[in-house]
């Protein structure tokens, strides 16, 4: 079980007071030579009166410095203990040879005196631990210090006035008076111990070693002989100890713990201002200053330094698919891999989100720089572990070396990102940065500029591709496609602006503009008294996160009057990451009637379980597999294989990428159901497709009349 400083502190208290009282038991004898020669009343006396300051500094600070924060817990100790002081002061000065002491009575009222303050301190002590402990006004210290008053006034009327004792009686008493005391400390202290089971903190410890003291000094003083015998000047030195601890635990604690844990925040925030809170690693700022260093090192000596941006693909995706939780698990993992595998695990930085900078110094040359950008790619080739399982990811490397690529700290920065930038077009890779990738850097910015307006400025437009029933050929549905047509560069490929799209959130509304104005296209088909086909319109991940995805479908399909069986989503096998979500989803968007299909079957996360739970009504075989099905074995063998589990799960295959005619007779053979590509028709315009569309109900009718 972990224990903390303090409580270790306590457990050594304990076993040093009890070495100490064993080894006084041990050397009685021995000590008693020594003490011989001493004036043991002029000691006990001097014992008290320290005890007597000790107590008298519980009162001041209780009654004028922790005004402002005076408690019950701190208002009743410097009570008691301004009682028990004075008790124990007046107990020492009626000592034999004290000024208060009188031969005819003898030692009684001294006895009688140290007895009460005893009882009254240990018995106060539980009664004030006992209770719960609450803020008190200023004004309640005139009524707590009255008690006092009356106590020690009653006791010292009672202990003086009486002109002789029954000693008989006196002795009689003594053992309940020892054995009330030593019950009270240890009630006491299990007391403390029971209301702090759960946090212990310094204070309540500190207060604990000072009883464990205070009740060892009473049995010290049980095993004595009586007044000014060693065991009861050490017990009064025990006492003392005590009295020192209860003082620390009810006051100096209370400063130390504060200035502690100001330290201790002030170090944690110095701390946060230069590490990722998440990953521990140094952060951007302590990465700027770190770079600035080597670059006033480099311009003395003449050395180079290179920087790797690493930059995690498709870490949005990943985000969006399984979520942020899953998503800092694996920026953990990526973290602990970094330092593990790098040279100066000082040296690897996190600058935010899914970008880490790892810093190579005084590089001989540039090959050991592009060495160690290529070994930072590699470390990804081993899958990382996020939680309960692995997970397979990749990354992307900018190079940029000091002083070639950049002489200050906000250009090199800005080059080896871009240098980042150029490795993302292929993933997976490194590249060092280069002039002409500066210019690449703006039209991709300038793009992205441009696709906020593009969809107010009517930019976008949609084209049609037909699905090919193969057994019947001819039309069962068509897959609606983006194009955008841009003023000065005329059209742009989907290639170049969706993953923009996708990565700065843009694709949400655009795709519900795509999806939106197909609906309205296939509805107007529908109206012109065309045959229904189902409209297949790709759902992007983003769109599939939507929790109000269906609420959203639910009302295109309602503006438009689309019926939702004639509505086809598309969906990725990404979304097959987080099963949870993604069971759930498509369970809703079946129930509003729409069909589910998987695009690029195969390139993903593919699972027959996964097949299985879902709600699934066609899978799409990527045309990666298509293009080559008569040339490649392992190509034809996968189609065939997709095509045959379908079949048996009874859901349907569309063949994506269909060119030529010996494809179609391959997938015919295999009795896939539908086909889609060039061999067909390429993506068209709504007016082209609606003449296709017009002849197709043209060759089924003619095929009705003749059959």
């Amino acid at each position: 079980m972990w224990i903390n400083r303090t409580e270790l502190k306590t457990v050594w208290t304990v076993v040093l007071a009890a070495v100490a009282f064993a080894g006084i038991q041990w050397s009685g004898g021995w000590l008693q030579t020594p003490l011989d020669s001493l004036d043991r009343y002029a000691i006990h006396l001097i014992l008290e009166s320290l005890a007597f300051a000790v107590c008298f500094a519980l009162l001041i600070l209780g009654w004028m410095v922790f005004v402002p924060t005076l408690c019950r817990h701190r208002l009743m100790t410097a009570a008691l203990f301004s009682a028990v002081g004075l008790l124990g002061l007046l107990h020492a000065i009626s000592a034999p040879s004290m000024p208060l002491y009188e031969g005819a009575v003898g030692d009684t009222p001294s006895v009688l005196l140290e007895w009460i303050a005893e009882s009254t301190g240990a018995v106060g002590l539980l009664v004030i631990f006992s209770l719960g402990n609450a803020q008190v006004k200023p004004q309640t210290r005139i009524l707590a210090i009255i008690p006092v008053l009356v106590t020690v006034a009653v006791a010292a009327a009672f202990v003086f006035r009486a002109e002789s004792w029954n000693i008989s009686l006196i002795d009689s008493i003594e053992p309940y008076q020892q054995i009330l005391t030593l019950l009270c400390y240890a009630a006491t202290i299990f007391a403390l111990l029971y209301r702090n089971r759960v946090e212990r903190p310094e204070s309540m410890l500190t207060i604990v070693q000072a009883l464990i003291w205070l009740l060892l000094a009473k049995l010290e003083k049980m095993l004595g002989s009586g007044l000014g015998s060693p065991q009861d000047l050490f017990g009064e030195g025990f006492k003392l100890i005590g009295y020192y601890f209860l003082l620390k635990g009810i006051y100096f604690v209370l400063i130390e713990e504060p200035h502690r844990r100001q330290k201790k925040a002030e170090a944690r925030i110095q701390y946060m201002a230069y590490h990722d809170e998440l990953t521990a690693l140094p952060n951007r700022r302590l990465f700027s200053e770190r770079v600035r260093s080597e670059m006033t090192q480099s311009y003395k000596d003449g050395s180079r330094f290179a920087l790797l941006w690493l930059d995690i693909d498709r870490f949005k995706t990943i985000n969006d698919s399984m979520g942020h939780s899953f998503g800092d698990q694996l920026l953990v993992s990526i973290a602990k891999r970094l330092t593990a595998n790098v040279n100066s695990p000082d040296n690897v930085f996190r600058l935010g989100g899914d970008e880490f900078t790892v810093l190579l110094s005084d590089i001989r040359d540039a090959n050991e720089a592009e060495e160690e950008a290529q070994r930072l790619v590699d470390l990804f080739d081993q899958p990382l572990k996020a939680g309960p399982s692995a997970f397979h990811i990749t990354g992307s490397v900018g190079l940029a070396i000091y002083p070639e690529d950049g002489q200050t700290l906000d250009l090199l920065l800005q080059n080896a990102d871009t240098a980042m930038y150029g490795a993302k077009e292929s993933r997976n890779g490194w590249k060092r940065y280069e002039t002409r990738m500066n210019q690449k850097a703006r039209e991709r910015l300038l793009l992205e500029n441009d696709l906020r307006i593009a969809l107010e400025l009517g930019q976008f437009r949609l084209v049609y591709q037909p699905l090919v029933d193969l057994s019947q050929d001819h039309l069962v549905g068509v897959e609606v496609l983006l194009r955008w047509q841009h003023p000065q560069k005329g059209e742009i490929p989907p290639s170049e602006f969706i993953p923009l799209c996708e990565e700065n959130g843009f694709i949400l509304p655009l795709g519900e503009w795509v999806l939106r104005n197909a609906c309205r296209q296939m509805k107007s088909w529908h109206d012109l008294g065309l045959p229904p086909i189902v409209l297949s319109v790709n759902l992007s991940i983003r769109q599939f996160r939507q929790h109000d995805l269906c609420a959203r479908i639910e009302k295109i399909l309602s503006e438009t009057g689309l019926p939702p069986r004639w509505l086809e989503l598309e969906i990725t096998e990404s979304i097959m990451a987080d099963v949870t979500y993604a069971t759930e989803m498509l369970k809703q968007l079946k129930k509003l009637g729409v069909r589910i299909s998987i695009d690029d079957f195969g390139t993903g996360y593919s699972s027959l379980y996964y097949l299985k739970r879902f709600p699934i009504d066609k899978l799409k075989i990527d045309r990666t597999f298509v293009d080559e099905v008569l040339t490649d074995r392992n190509d034809a063998a996968i189609v065939s294989g997709i095509s045959a589990m379908a079949l048996s799960l009874e859901i349907k295959v569309t063949a994506e990428g269909v060119e030529n005619e010996g494809q179609v007779a391959f997938l015919k053979e295999l009795k896939c159901q539908e086909a889609q590509g060039y061999y067909f028709s390429k993506p068209v315009p709504p007016d082209q497709f609606q003449s296709l569309y017009e002849l197709d109900k043209s060759k089924r009718e003619s095929a009705a009349a003749n059959g």
